[in-house]
């Protein structure tokens, strides 16, 4: 079991104090978390309710990260290529998650006043974004070639705002299930997991990939898609029902805008939207460089995406220990630069060879990515007023997305644009500029933006 009594029959004695039984409670670390160590005084039962819920959601992020790395991971860039697609319109299905994000999230928050069971919000939303995420493998045995990649971008839109609409009660209620003590650290650990799940199944997938025909490859995909999702709704029903504590302030417009009204956190998310659209203009296209122009293989991009993780798994940790010693604003003030570098070194291909710049770009992403999720999320359910945080991360969500959006569209316009341009620009170059852009504002207006006297 993963949470019980003591054994020992000593530590397991019962205590009798005012004529009531009263029974030790085991303390169990996991990792470096004391779930024992929860200030609360609910009865037993309410607080292994509590303890079991943080338990599934490490088994939840696994399973989700599977399934997302299956069916909308990078091999989505190969699957729609695959589907004939083209850089134009695969930016645009790239940025298709973002724009559903801006436009259903904070109506997701907004409804929360309306409809506050977060749990059976969450499992249907869930549901119904697997089921169309899914569809999309269907679409080569059921629909002629030319209607492919518009079917393709109906059904998925459908399904990332299906998506959308659980964000704000899912995190809401993860918020609500871990203590704020240890948020840093859990899911650290929590995103530790989902990168080791996700390590292998990159790994796995372009080791496949690359040895079997396109169209079996992808309806294998589809299939250990299919399996993973099932185990992942399990893993969300197992979620508890837990109450939401209302804003208090109704319906309303004032409601809505008041994050807005907080200068500082305005600030840091205009600054963090326009970061988002500089990554998506980037880090989103790599994958479409590398098997147009660089003609890298499946395997390869499989060993680079699985680098990433496995980085990843150790930098989050890492990243998590350091936000129990130095606030998210400051270790932000470090993620921005090492991101803004990370994108400059794809231009390292000039100098070295293709494999050699690879591991160093996507190490280098997986120690700034794995910062920048992490610290970007505490940011936002820490440093956020707890009765008014549905609508705090609503907007935060909403205004990120809207311009990250821009993103992937932007950039896959621009390579469209860039044909006649010199290969290198087409390769590099471009990136380059980018990625220099990134730099000079992580040195100069994120200390304006994240400095502490903003708090």
């Amino acid at each position: 079991m993963l949470y019980g009594r003591w054994s020992n029959p000593i530590f397991s004695q019962l205590r009798k104090l005012n004529g009531k039984t009263e029974e030790r409670p085991m303390r169990r670390l996991l990792g470096t978390i004391r779930f024992g160590e929860v200030k609360s005084r609910m009865p037993n039962k309410k607080r292994s309710v509590f303890r079991e819920g943080m338990v599934n959601a490490h088994y939840e992020a696994v399973s989700s990260t599977i399934f997302m790395n299956l069916i909308a991971g990078p091999y989505l860039t190969g699957y729609l290529l695959f589907l004939g697609a083209d850089a134009s319109q695969l930016g645009l299905i790239l940025s298709i998650p973002l724009l559903a994000n801006a436009i259903v999230v904070i109506l997701s928050a907004y409804l929360m006043e309306y409809y506050p069971n977060r749990y059976r919000t969450t499992l249907i939303s869930i549901l119904f974004h697997r089921i169309f995420l899914l569809g999309t493998g269907l679409i080569p045995f059921v629909w002629p070639k030319a209607d492919w990649v518009p079917v393709f971008i109906v059904l998925f839109v459908i399904g990332c705002m299906s998506g959308s609409l659980s964000a704000t009660p899912s995190v809401t209620l993860l918020a609500d299930l871990v203590p704020r003590k240890f948020r840093a650290n859990y899911f650290g650990i929590r995103f530790t997991l989902g990168g080791i799940a996700a390590s292998v199944t990159l790994l796995t997938i372009g080791w496949g990939l690359d040895r079997l025909p396109m169209s079996t490859g992808f309806a294998l995909l589809y299939c250990c898609g299919l399996a993973v999702s099932l185990l992942n709704m399990v893993h969300y029903g197992r979620y508890p029902n837990l109450l939401y504590s209302s804003a208090g302030n109704s319906l309303s417009w004032k409601f809505m805008f008041e994050p807005l009204r907080d200068r500082s956190f305005f600030k840091a998310v205009l600054f963090v939207s326009f970061w988002l659209m500089a990554q998506g203009a980037t880090i989103s296209l790599f994958s479409y460089v590398m098997l147009e122009l660089m003609k890298t293989n499946y395997a390869w991009m499989g060993i680079s995406n699985t680098l990433l993780t496995v980085v990843s798994i150790g930098a989050t940790f890492i990243w998590g220990r350091l936000n129990m010693k130095w606030s998210t604003r400051k270790l932000l003030l470090w993620v921005f630069p090492l991101n803004a570098i990370a994108v400059l070194f794809w231009g390292l291909q000039a100098f070295l060879p293709d494999t050699l710049m690879l591991i160093i770009v996507y190490t280098m992403l997986g120690i700034s990515l794995s910062g920048f999720n992490l610290l970007t999320f505490q940011y936002v359910i820490s440093d956020t007023p707890k009765e008014g945080r549905s609508m705090y991360y609503a907007v935060w969500v909403s205004i990120t997305s809207l311009f990250g959006f821009f993103g992937p569209l932007v950039g896959g316009k621009l390579l469209n644009s860039l044909k006649s341009w010199p290969f290198w620009f087409q390769e590099y170059g471009l990136f380059v500029c980018i990625g220099a852009l990134m730099l000079a504002a992580s040195l100069s207006i994120s200390f304006i933006v994240f400095s502490a006297k903003q708090r």
